[in-house]
């Protein structure tokens, strides 16, 4: 184990991330009523702090803060001293999911926030004569933003911002690649199944022929029968498989929203955590086509309905399975096709989802970008709608 950490420490250095920004925060606080660009910098290194949930170390930060000025309580009559203290209690304060607003921040916000820390700062030393909280609180806000949002990006690009969740990346490339070698092997299971429907059509021709009596024959024709129904469930099991995510139909004519709600669930219903879920189809909207974006929908909805399950499992430690419904409601609206994911228990109560886990989440909001639609996971309790999802209307 020690050396396991001694060669994570050594690869990436991920454990120092969160102390180095800790201390930097001390430090720079601490000085901050002497200089208030000093501020400015103690702010990023907060929020910074905040993207890499290290709520644990901002409480030491602050109480660091405290401890090393008791003795110097003329810094505490400073508002550069009190900007990034506060802004540090906010790490403590906030949930760790609302760092996921920071993904659906505009990019242009980021050379807007540097340009107007730059210029507070420049007006704090240029008009000293002036009420500091004008300046420095603002020049503070703008810092946190910025060194979120560098810090998010900085994750994302080495990807290690999603392998800080509770499973990290293991799971996700697992599942990525389950996927990709599964694609091959669903080719090499349609053979077998080609090669027993035909052969179970032999069967049914001289079962015909046979002579033998009635009741055999019975017998033997009842049990052709429940082959040749077995064989075409799992050729369309391997066809929902195959075609997942891709504008199958030849006529594009015949996609809309409902046959992309219709595969959606289809591929859903062997899911474990589907027994006893019901689903039901709703709106104006279900006979809407859609002959572009069939397949992305049907991965948004498919996305939607996995973290949809998993609201209907008890977090006891039996896994409890209870009764209710999710209803895909699709409406019209000016310019868009919405389509909203309502969970429900078994008295009509709202169901809270379960997490879905931040991988995903974040590949397929891209999904959606790519296609023109805005995939939104909505967490807020007493909230009927989990996971809203707005079409482009291509008729308008």
């Amino acid at each position: 184990m020690i050396v396991g950490r001694a060669s994570r420490f050594r690869i990436d250095g991920t454990s120092i991330f969160r102390p180095a920004l800790a201390l930097c925060f001390v430090l720079l606080t601490v000085l901050a009523h002497q200089s208030p660009g000093l501020a400015v910098i103690a702010a990023a290194a907060a929020s910074a702090l905040f993207v890499l949930r290290g709520r644990i170390w901002a409480c030491i930060a602050l109480a660091a803060v405290a401890l090393a000025v008791a003795s110097k309580p003329d810094a505490m009559g400073s508002v550069a001293f009190w900007a990034p203290v506060l802004l540090m209690a906010c790490v403590i304060l906030l949930p760790p999911w609302s760092f996921y607003g920071l993904i659906r921040v505009p990019r242009f916000v980021w050379p807007l926030s540097i340009a107007g820390a730059a210029a507070f700062l420049f007006a704090a030393l240029v008009r000293p004569e002036w009420p500091a909280t004008l300046f420095i609180v603002p020049a503070c806000f703008c810092a946190a933003l910025l060194g979120a949002g560098l810090t998010r990006y900085l994750a994302f690009a080495d990807a290690r911002i999603l392998a800080w969740g509770e499973d990290g990346l293991e799971t996700t490339t697992r599942d990525l690649l389950l996927g990709r070698i599964t694609s091959g092997m669903l080719h090499d299971l349609a053979q077998p199944l080609n090669v027993i429907s035909m052969a179970n059509g032999n069967l049914g021709y001289i079962a015909e022929h046979l002579d033998i009596s009635a009741e055999q024959r019975l017998q033997m024709v009842e049990r052709i029968r429940r082959i040749s129904s077995n064989t075409e469930s799992a050729a369309h099991i391997l066809s929902l498989f195959r075609w997942f995510g891709r504008d199958d139909s030849t006529d594009h004519g015949l996609l809309s929203v409902r046959t992309a709600l219709d595969h959606a669930i289809a591929v859903t219903r062997s899911n474990v955590r589907h027994g006893g879920v019901s689903i039901e189809l709703r709106g104006n909207a279900l006979d809407h086509l859609l002959p572009q974006r069939h397949g992305a929908v049907e991965m948004l909805v498919v996305a939607a309905l996995l973290s949809a399950f998993g609201g209907f499992i008890l977090s006891d430690g039996d896994q409890t399975k209870i009764q209710g419904t999710v209803i895909l409601q699709a409406e019209l609206t000016g310019a868009h096709v919405a389509i909203t994911v309502h969970c429900a228990d078994d008295k009509g109560a709202p169901r809270i989802v379960a997490e879905i886990d931040r991988a995903t989440l974040w590949l397929v909001e891209q999904v959606g970008r790519e296609n023109g639609i805005s995939f939104r996971h909505v967490r807020r309790r007493g909230q009927p709608v989990c996971f809203s999802i707005l079409v482009a209307r291509d008729d308008v």
